[in-house]
């Protein structure tokens, strides 16, 4: 029996918002943002989630650690 190996992965969460209600093409730019930086990373749009919480338009998606590059 093949036992599968079990990794411990440390991701962070990118996230993306915008207040509400914004403008149409805000929010088009948000997604082209989002779509952007993961075709980049090699992933598709879809692996983005967009959601409304607390007045804001989310677009967030999980980012491998390795992948994360601080901007201060």
């Amino acid at each position: 029996m093949l036992i599968p190996t079990r990794r411990t992965v440390h991701v962070t969460r990118t996230e993306h918002a915008l207040p509400l209600p914004s403008p149409v093409p805000d929010v088009a730019n948000m997604c082209a943002i989002v779509r952007d930086e993961l075709h980049r990373a090699g992933r598709s749009a879809e692996d983005a989630e967009i959601r409304v919480g607390d007045g804001e338009l989310l677009a967030t998606y999980d980012t491998p650690r390795a992948a994360v590059v601080v901007v201060r």
